[in-house]
């Protein structure tokens, strides 16, 4: 097959992005996203356009191509792409064979099966292997009858639960759920203190952005201790509508009345917590437990000792020493007529606790096998925080829930295995094969065990309150922070009750992404395979029509230790018990390693699979000395096997499609080492794609350079090597052609960028080596040095041929100008705003550093983010309030710094002065600063041309072309450039 439809310019990626950004929004999500939290999950609109695009014959019309996808449609995924009713589109599918080896939660996949594809999607980690399973196998395979029979299994493990005696007894049925948290004993006083991080419990605004709903506790100082009271506003006064809330402060305002919110007394990063009793500070321990409030009271070579006194308490409590913390529950909360009443948990509610924690001694002491004691990690992910909660001493996964949430999750384990045989007897009985019955009872486990993980992120000690909703969703899950995070206000869910994250929830949401997933695979053939696999050493003995993945990011989330989580969880509900041990029953390949005859339970993920990962976690490496750059290096070198291994399995005609997050030019230099020096293939093709980010791709008042990169690859034959100053003309013809081509498209933004920018790596990517007057290049050095800069002059020849005006050569000029033409708005002004990230790219190929960038004043920062200074009016007295203020000009004694001074000032002037004398004013500033002003021109011919009517820039720019030029500017089609 030839030239693919992905490998043009023409794929409406501008669409693509748009219906994937629609997706990713409230009644666009696909059902099965909410099955279960997991940390990526690719759209399914750019999964089906890519995937399409893979296939499709270059020649093929836009119109076409979006048709037959359905991408027309207001969210495509809801529909079935209509290729089945099309012989001329069918050809290019049927019985092509895809391979995703980094299948994730199974998004490509699925939407290969949608395309009627053979699929093999493969995962390394246990836990995502079980989950494609339940997302492409069982649906494709069962059908409809799976819903109806989880539905009916998951109400028998309701009504079993319900009647459970220690379930009765532990929980009062009217409260849906407790806010607990920790308490220490102070050092000072000798008294018990809550440690409350958050002591508001409602916070909600209506549509209006008025306040409906206002909820807060405090706290009396007794004899006995802290005692909790609840301030519930509405009920004091009624409608909170006319509420004026300080959440700095912590002052609600309303008739006249003002209402103060405690402030948290605990700041982890100060190390610092405050006594509600006594009011004392509480900072360090040593080891002994003695009390500190300044490290300087401890000799120095002492001080590294010292540990936060919360950590130092909570360790001791999880070793077994309960004198220095303790669990408390602080308040209960009812549902009553679509509304939540708050009340203070009492002494009866938190001897519940007590019971429930003499209960669970019991399970740990006899070696109840449904006890998750597994070891936690006890490193950092290379960002930080994501592992980190082992700090707080939770050594074992048990540790993260609170006696009667663990004893919960127990019952529904045990339950969920006796379902599994219950449901597979009753398949033999009626007359279904042994193999048929054990794999049907295996999908009901599953899909019940996926609806326990679900109820398990909703219900630990790390599970943080939210104040922001109202009935629906008190409690957070506690993956929401992309890690396990300790909270200081957790939530426990009652089972039965009818909020998000109840056990009762869980299992409608599980039915409800079931019934999706059959409808969308219904009348497909069954031709998925899901492999557990090593995707650095693939070796599957065929080879595949197109391979389309998602590799892991060199700073990706930590999968082996997070989902870690849910496999002790998984394995347990999923396997037997046999002699007080665990033994193989479904999914055995997931659990047990078979050494000869005999089954070796694999206790975690993180300690058999974390250093097999294609990562950059440095924790991993905690005991070698240069860790970060050995976990560079394995990443590295991981990264680029796999890009072997998919290379040795892809058909020479065949298409490689990768998506990637452009987070640095460090992680695009490792991706581009991989598949060009490593697996010696060649890049045809590269543009944006809305994925992960909320901040949508398409919005364009903000540049988001930290996004998917889909990437298309080739095997081609490289030559040798090349100098590459030999290929300097070559590049930028390309990338001027491309950027053409691009604009007569429609395409915008970082969609020209990144798709020029791929014309420039297609034509590096053919050679082997690369070389300058120094030697052989770097992959680092060919990125940073030569196509960076090459594709910003290719752009900006473009610009400058369609304007047919002169060259810009002041890299901060060519910075401007980029930021200008790709990223304004053809809808409203907006301001250009950018994160330390976004403007890495531009900065890179304008060779212009950020200091100069500010110095010059083409950038302010605004707190983490930089502005560009840019005009945003067409008033005069603003624009001289500008030029002065942000621009930095002294009229009295004017002196320009460079092009963009020019550039600003005679746009002023062309407002500010008659035409004759903005002539005469402009000849006289020539004679000083003659290359400025003319370079000055330059832009101001190109902004003319380029920019949307509603940059107030392009009627300035127009206005001063046309007093100096004498004549009106032409201009170009909006519909062309923007």
């Amino acid at each position: 097959m030839g030239k693919r439809f992905i490998e043009g310019a023409r794929v409406p990626a501008e669409l693509v992005n748009q219906k994937s950004e629609k997706e990713k929004q409230s009644g666009g999500r696909p059902p099965f996203w909410e099955m279960v939290f997991w940390w990526t999950r690719k759209p399914l609109s750019g999964a089906r356009a890519i995937i399409g695009a893979s296939l499709l014959p270059e020649e093929i019309t836009p119109e076409e191509f979006t048709t037959q996808l359905r991408l027309n449609e207001d969210i495509p995924h809801k529909y079935p792409p209509l290729i089945f009713s099309n012989r001329e589109f069918l050809k290019y599918f049927l019985g092509k064979k895809m391979l995703d080896p980094f299948a994730g939660f199974g998004c490509i996949p699925l939407e290969a099966l949608r395309l009627g594809l053979e699929v093999t999607a493969g995962e390394l980690l246990p836990t995502a292997y079980i989950f494609l399973k339940a997302i492409l196998e069982y649906p494709a395979e069962f059908g409809d009858i799976l819903v109806e029979d989880v539905k009916r299994w998951g109400e028998w493990i309701t009504e079993k639960l319900k009647e459970d005696k220690e379930i009765k007894e532990l929980y009062d049925e009217e409260v849906a759920v407790y806010v607990g948290t920790w308490e220490i004993k102070c050092p000072h006083c000798g008294k018990w203190t809550p440690i409350v991080g958050n002591w508001w419990l409602a916070r909600v605004k209506d549509s209006k952005g008025k306040y409906k709903r206002l909820a807060y506790m405090d706290y009396q100082k007794t004899e006995e201790g802290i005692e909790i009271e609840v301030i519930d506003v509405n009920k004091e006064v009624g409608a909170t509508e006319n509420a004026k809330v300080d959440t700095n402060k912590g002052e609600i305002v309303i008739e006249e009345k003002t209402y103060k919110v405690p402030a948290p007394n605990i700041n982890s990063r100060r190390e610092q917590v405050i006594c509600l009793n006594c009011g004392s500070v509480i900072r360090f321990a040593d080891a002994e437990g003695n009390h500190y409030t300044d490290k300087k009271e401890v000799a120095k070579g002492k001080r590294e000792e010292l540990e936060f006194y919360v950590k130092w308490a909570l360790k001791k409590y999880h070793d077994g020493d309960e004198r220095f913390a303790r669990q408390r529950l602080l308040v209960k909360v009812k549902p009553e007529d679509g509304d939540l009443i708050f009340e203070k948990a009492t002494i009866e509610d938190n001897k519940k606790l007590g019971i429930a924690k003499e209960k669970v001694k019991k399970l740990i002491e006899s070696g109840d096998v449904d006890v998750p004691s597994e070891n936690l990690w006890n490193y950092s992910a290379s960002g930080g925080g994501a592992l980190s909660i082992f700090i707080w001493g939770f050594d074992k996964f048990y540790k993260l829930f609170n006696p009667r949430q663990l004893l919960t999750l127990i019952k529904i384990t045990k339950l969920i295995r006796e379902v599994g045989k219950r449901a597979e007897d009753e398949k033999l009985k009626k007359g279904w094969s042994e193999e048929k019955a054990f794999k049907y009872s295996e999908a009901i486990a599953t899909y019940l065990s996926i609806a326990l993980l679900r109820y398990i992120t909703f219900n630990t000690v790390t599970s943080p309150i939210r104040v922001d909703t109202l009935f629906n969703a008190i409690v957070a899950g506690n993956m929401s922070f992309r890690g396990i995070a300790m909270v200081w206000n957790y939530g426990e869910i009652f089972p039965f009750c009818s909020i998000t994250g109840s056990w009762v929830k869980n299992n409608e949401k599980v039915i409800n992404s079931l019934q999706y997933l059959t409808s969308a695979l219904s009348n497909k053939p069954k031709n998925i395979e899901i492999i557990q696999a090593d995707a650095t050493s693939l070796n599957l003995g065929e080879q595949f029509d197109i391979i389309v993945t998602d590799p892991p990011y060199a700073d990706d989330v930590p999968y082996s230790e997070l989902s870690d989580f849910y496999y002790v969880w998984l394995k347990r509900a999923l396997s037997d018990v046999e002699g007080g041990k665990l033994i193989p029953r479904y999914h055995k390949e997931a659990f047990f390693k078979k050494i000869g005859k005999k089954y070796i339970e694999i206790k975690t993920q993180w300690q058999e699979f974390a250093k097999k990962e294609v990562s950059e976690n440095a924790g991993r490496f905690m005991d070698l000395e240069n860790k970060q750059e050995i976990a560079k290096k394995h990443f590295k070198n991981l990264l680029t096997q796999s890009f072997i291994a998919m290379k040795n399995h892809l058909k020479d005609d065949g298409v490689l499609v990768t998506y990637y997050a452009h987070t640095s030019p460090e992680a695009w230099a490792s991706l581009l080492y991989a598949g060009w020096k490593g697996a010696k293939v060649t890049i045809t093709n590269a543009f944006p794609l809305t994925t992960e980010s909320t901040q949508s791709i398409v919005s364009r008042g903000k540049l988001a350079l930290d996004t998917s990169i889909v990437v298309v690859w080739r095997k081609i034959q490289q030559e040798k090597e090349k100098n590459i100053h030999s290929l300097r003309e070559e590049i930028i013809e390309a990338v001027k052609k491309r950027t053409k081509e691009l604009i007569n498209q429609g395409y915008v933004g970082r969609d020209v960028l990144i798709g020029a920018m791929a014309r420039a790596l297609n034509i590096i990517t053919r050679y082997k080596e690369l070389y300058d007057a120094k030697g052989n290049l770097t992959v680092e050095k060919v990125l940073t040095e030569y196509v960076y800069p090459f594709t910003a002059i290719g752009i900006a020849e473009s610009l400058r041929e369609i304007a047919e005006t002169g060259e810009i050569k002041k890299p901060e000029s060519l910075f401007y100008l980029l930021v200008k033409a790709l990223f304004g708005s053809k809808e409203k002004v907006t301001a250009k705003k950018m994160e330390k990230s976004d403007i890495i790219l531009l900065r890179l190929s304008t060779k212009v550093d950020t200091d100069k960038l500010l110095s010059h004043k083409v950038l302010k920062k605004v707190k983490e983010e930089y502005k560009l200074l840019e005009p945003m009016t067409t008033d005069t007295t603003q624009l001289e309030r500008f030029l002065k203020d942000e621009r930095g000009i002294n009229f009295i004694k004017l002196k320009i710094r460079n092009s963009l001074d020019g550039l600003h000032l005679m746009e002023y002037y062309s407002l500010k002065l008659p035409a004759s004398n903005l002539r005469k004013k402009w000849e006289e500033l020539k004679e000083d600063f003659s290359f400025e002003l003319e370079e000055a021109f330059i832009l101001a011919k190109i902004l003319a041309k380029i920019l949307p009517d509603v940059d107030p820039e392009k009627e300035l720019a127009e206005s001063f072309v046309r007093n100096v030029e004498g004549k009106e500017v032409k201009p170009l089609q909006q519909e062309k450039m923007f």
